[in-house]
């Protein structure tokens, strides 16, 4: 059955607009003099891409004309959320995803699934909105803080690592709120809660509402705004197997980035063609896919974000590994450092 947006556009429209036209020129986009035309073709015509549901993965499904244009005839979104990666990953149920950094090597470290990380995704995305009682992240300390439902989720990694960075300890300075999130936010609405972290669109809807104020602001507020939030990764056996579709497939992904930097609106049609969010949150995302900086990936090494984690991870407990070590054992920077060239990166 065809899916229809509200303007009019089904996702097969969309799909074949893109391969008519060409993506660049359907973007609007200067064509970029690339490898793919002299390269091989991928070994695999099929590629399995994680889906979690999160819209500030915008450029894994922008990227789905891209990966086409690379040689992949047979394009799948396969859902694969926490702790069921690692289990799809040791399978061989998917090729290639995403993760939030420090999220991505909690998971790498304690579960040891069969992935790398292979280069960064965006930058961005997280906001930590407080209360009237609270004017900075030291203020939480012997506060409630919302930070997901379950321990050593995306939003509670991400937040320990934020109050390590001050100097509070997230484990014995900080009270949380074990709830959903539709809890949590009556809780903040009631003042029973200091602190609630949000991803897209969650900040914007809480700032619609007027509850709260914007206590770290990832896109824009230094160290955050200077690494990469969430990173591209692959399976360890389809890496081994497949090095040019692997390096096809990054540099689609990469390129999906700069369109969603560029065109906004066209990725939020993306994310409910897909069905990553609803028609009537389309409001809501929009406004957060423009104030995430996804153009910056090209400014930043990915490494940096691997070391900036691993240490402040490492003094919480979360992970053993030094810096170092995590990056000989988790990453692999081949094709980033081939398609830095291509780019013109320089760092």
């Amino acid at each position: 059955m065809t899916n229809r947006t509200s303007d009019g556009w089904s996702r097969r429209d969309f799909l074949r607009g893109l391969a008519l036209t060409g993506t660049a020129a359907a973007l609007g986009l200067r064509p970029e003099p690339g490898m793919a035309a002299v390269e091989p073709p991928p070994e695999t015509m099929r590629l399995r891409i994680q889906n979690n549901g999160s819209a500030c993965w915008a450029p894994m499904y922008v990227a789905e004309p891209l990966l086409r244009e690379e040689g992949f005839t047979d394009v799948q979104y396969v859902f694969g959320n926490g702790t069921e990666v690692a289990k799809m990953s040791r399978e061989g149920a998917i090729d290639l995803g995403a993760g939030f950094s420090a999220v991505l090597m909690f998971n790498l470290e304690q579960q040891q699934p069969p992935l790398k990380i292979l280069s960064g995704l965006h930058v961005g995305c997280f906001a930590l909105v407080g209360s009237k009682r609270t004017r900075s992240v030291r203020d939480l300390k012997g506060k409630t803080v919302w930070a997901g439902a379950v321990k050593n989720n995306g939003p509670h990694i991400f937040f320990s690592t934020i109050v390590s960075y001050v100097g509070l300890d997230p484990r014995t300075d900080i009270n949380y709120a074990w709830v959903d999130k539709n809890e949590a936010i009556r809780l903040f609405q009631e003042g029973k809660i200091d602190a609630f972290m949000a991803l897209p669109p969650g900040s914007h809807e809480l700032m619609h509402k007027g509850i709260g104020h914007l206590l770290i602001d990832t896109n824009v507020d230094k160290p955050w705004s200077q690494y990469f939030c969430c990173m591209v990764t692959g399976q360890s056996d389809f890496i081994k197997k497949n090095p040019i579709a692997t390096k096809r497939a990054v540099r689609a992904i990469l390129k999906a980035n700069d369109i969603v930097a560029r065109n906004p609106e066209l990725a939020t049609r993306t994310l409910i063609q897909n069905k990553v969010i609803k028609e009537t949150e389309y409001m809501n995302t929009l406004p957060e896919l423009k104030h995430i900086p996804y153009g910056k990936w090209r400014e930043y090494n990915p490494e940096d974000t691997v070391r900036f984690y691993a240490l402040r991870m490492r003094d919480i407990g979360m992970i053993e590994s030094n810096p170092q070590q995590f990056i000989d054992q988790h990453t692999d920077w081949r094709f980033m450092n081939e398609l830095k060239k291509e780019f013109g990166i320089t760092w």
